[in-house]
């Protein structure tokens, strides 16, 4: 039952789960005039939150079931939200909301505040990453690195087997043509650039990727002696 769960959800692009920011216009429209219908709204908002953390705790449960079992390797990372930069980035989200409040006041019957809250609500439910960074995932079983990335309304998955890796190297990120970020934030310095073997790449699109784990040094430890150092 819980494989079939998981497929189900997985099977969601995250483009069409990440929909329900547009329910947040009827919420507040509608709220002063029927808060019932309202409420129908806020539930679409709801579940559209919680399915998207299902597919994250699925997908992680899928990687444990096709590389790990029950007792094999398996040691997730999932990097915090920086709440210094989301704090500085709504700051400049609420001057911007109440300048459009000012200007758009009266618009198709909507008052200063609904519009400011309008502004606020939908951007950051749809603008979630600019604000908190992108959802990332990184996995470590004894065959290879698992990392799922979320940097807007697409998602990436992958999964790396160390046969694949020619090497894992400590060191601060540089901007290249070859190489990916895969990282909550793309200013994030500190990490471990994978390297492939295969002189095109880990894929056609992906040929050195770098990446950002929550505690770098406690993940070099899970990896195969060698690598990471």
């Amino acid at each position: 039952m819980r494989q079939f769960l998981d497929s189900f959800i997985l099977a969601f692009p995250v483009l069409f789960l990440k929909q329900y920011p547009y329910a947040w216009i009827a919420v507040v429209a509608l709220w002063p005039r029927s808060p019932s219908l309202a409420l129908l709204f806020l539930l679409i908002i709801v579940i559209g939150v919680l399915a998207l953390r299902w597919q994250s705790a699925a997908w992680i449960s899928h990687m444990r079931r096709l590389h790990a079992g029950q007792d094999g390797k398996f040691y997730v990372d999932q990097p915090p939200i920086s709440w210094q930069r989301a704090a500085r980035n709504i700051g400049y989200l609420l001057v911007g909301s109440i300048v459009i409040g000012f200007l758009l006041k009266g618009q198709w019957g909507l008052t200063f505040w609904q519009v400011v809250i309008i502004a606020i609500g939908f951007t950051l439910l749809y603008r979630d990453t600019q604000f908190f960074g992108s959802a990332a995932t990184y996995i470590v079983t004894a065959a290879g690195i698992g990392i799922r990335l979320v940097p807007g309304h697409l998602d990436y998955r992958l999964f790396l087997p160390f046969k694949e890796i020619s090497r894992i190297q400590r060191g601060q990120y540089v901007k290249k043509m070859d190489t990916d970020i895969f990282a909550r934030a793309r200013e994030s310095k500190d990490g471990l650039m994978l390297i492939p073997k295969d002189p095109n790449g880990f894929t056609r699109r992906i040929d050195k990727l770098f990446i950002v784990p929550q505690d770098v040094d406690k993940f070099v430890e899970q990896l195969p002696y060698g690598y990471g150092k």
